[in-house]
């Protein structure tokens, strides 16, 4: 099926003759820690004196039914193994990518929401400020980007009017629709 689980046999051995020492030293009877923590004495004694792997949650319960912070279970002598090879040589093997994703360019739509949230569709009394097709296409190429083409926004634009978030009308002298908030 898989590996067989780690267990790490000194340092476990470790923790447990200081949780014995500290059961000595406090004068506790396995029986309290078994009413404390409603394991069974066996499971206790399994937990303090075994051989075999206990979970991290039988220790808090331990220490907790021992009336002590959980790090002073900790104050071992831990051994710390050193290896021949650095960190730093797995992280310039590791597959990782380091370029930056491109990102997309903005579209004529996110462009129109930009605008409308800016205030640029609020209504002029102006005949020279009024929003037509060619006008927000070279606004939009100077804000956003300079390659917008006016397909791109008729289109948006049509789309945003049917779908009510911006309104217009048709200017009587060029004929052009004029789109405002």
């Amino acid at each position: 099926m898989g590996k067989t689980q780690y267990i790490d046999k000194e340092n476990l051995k470790l923790l447990r003759s200081r949780m014995q020492q500290l059961i000595i030293d406090k004068n506790i009877p396995l029986e309290a820690l078994s009413d404390r923590t409603e394991f069974t004495p066996k499971q206790i004694y399994r937990i303090i004196y075994g051989e075999a792997n206990t979970s991290i949650s039988n220790i808090f319960a331990i220490a907790k039914a021992m009336e002590i912070h959980i790090m002073e279970l900790f104050v071992i002598d831990f051994k710390i193994p050193t290896y021949d090879v650095s960190i730093d040589f797995y992280r310039k093997k590791s597959k990782v990518k380091t370029e930056k994703i491109k990102e997309k360019p903005i579209t004529a739509a996110e462009a129109i929401r930009n605008l409308s949230s800016d205030g640029y569709f609020n209504k002029t009394d102006k005949v020279d400020e009024e929003k037509t097709l060619n006008r927000i296409v070279k606004d939009s190429q100077t804000r956003f980007r300079n390659d917008f083409k006016t397909s791109e926004f008729s289109s948006a634009l049509l789309y945003a009017f049917k779908k009510g978030s911006l309104k217009r009308y048709k200017q009587k002298i060029t004929g052009s629709f004029v789109y405002h908030d």
